[in-house]
């Protein structure tokens, strides 16, 4: 598995020394107003942010206006994303569309459950919050269980982070996690670049320890598609964007059924 600060990209982004609450508050306000006018990273990065600190910053989080937690408590490390409204929009008219085309199948809630931004807990015991996640409650009912789908979006500049996403859902669900779409939302062209990922073993027989720890997930790109918006007339370059009934409900279709 990655190490958190192979996740956390703190090499490539030094992260900021974490004071207090106020000061967290003061960035995610400076990056919000900055969003509004330019395409630039919507990720915070805070070192020295202890668990104690970071439940402390949990329980408050409702002064910090909408925001997605990751969390590294191996080397206290928060990392925080802003969305954008843009990036909402995006995300949550996927949202749509797959469960438009589910409802077409007769196949409801009962089947496909949206669990939004629900907090996921790898076995490192760093946490997560996607944009949108989905599973099937029938093969997946407890809380603990992996989602099957997530998205993720972001703005054109954030987009090393969100490939950190696609690696930290495939390595910590141990590829329970079928499914990674990354979208890039570039606003002055109208662009958008979506990325599929599956999970992909890798497995180092090369020790007993490693042997016992089982394979290694790693994310697998499997298509990019350009949506282009802006252009005239608008066009769509590269594949379409299939997602396999079997990975999104974890069993095989029944016809009329099929791949969205």
């Amino acid at each position: 598995m990655p190490s958190s600060s192979e996740l956390a990209l703190t090499g490539q982004y030094p992260p900021t020394t974490y004071r207090n609450l106020r000061d967290i508050a003061r960035a995610i306000a400076a990056t919000r107003e900055r969003l509004a006018t330019q395409d630039v990273s919507q990720y915070l990065s805070f070192k020295h942010v202890s668990p104690a600190d970071f439940k402390d910053i949990d329980t408050h989080r409702s002064q910090l206006g909408a925001v997605r937690f990751t969390y590294y408590p191996d080397i206290n490390t928060l990392l925080i994303k802003v969305p954008t409204r843009a990036h909402e929009v995006v995300h949550r008219n996927f949202d749509r569309k797959i469960s438009s085309q589910f409802d077409a199948m007769n196949i409801d809630i009962d089947q496909f459950l949206s669990l939004g931004a629900t907090r996921y807990v790898g076995p490192t015991a760093s946490e997560k919050e996607a944009d949108s996640s989905f599973t099937n409650p029938v093969f997946r009912p407890r809380d603990s269980d992996w989602p099957t789908l997530v998205i993720e979006s972001g703005v054109s500049e954030s987009m090393p982070r969100l490939r950190q996403d696609a690696a930290w859902w495939m390595a910590n669900s141990r590829g329970q996690v079928q499914i990674v779409l990354l979208i890039k939302v570039t606003r002055d062209t109208k662009c958008m670049v979506i990325e599929k990922y599956v999970p992909e073993a890798r497995v180092y027989p090369n020790t007993r320890a490693q042997a016992l720890a089982g394979p290694d997930y790693r994310p697998a790109l499997v298509s990019t598609t350009e949506v282009h918006q802006g252009a005239y007339p608008p066009y769509v370059q590269g594949p379409p964007v299939i997602l396999e009934f079997q990975r999104v409900l974890g069993r095989p279709p029944v016809l009329p059924e099929g791949n969205i």
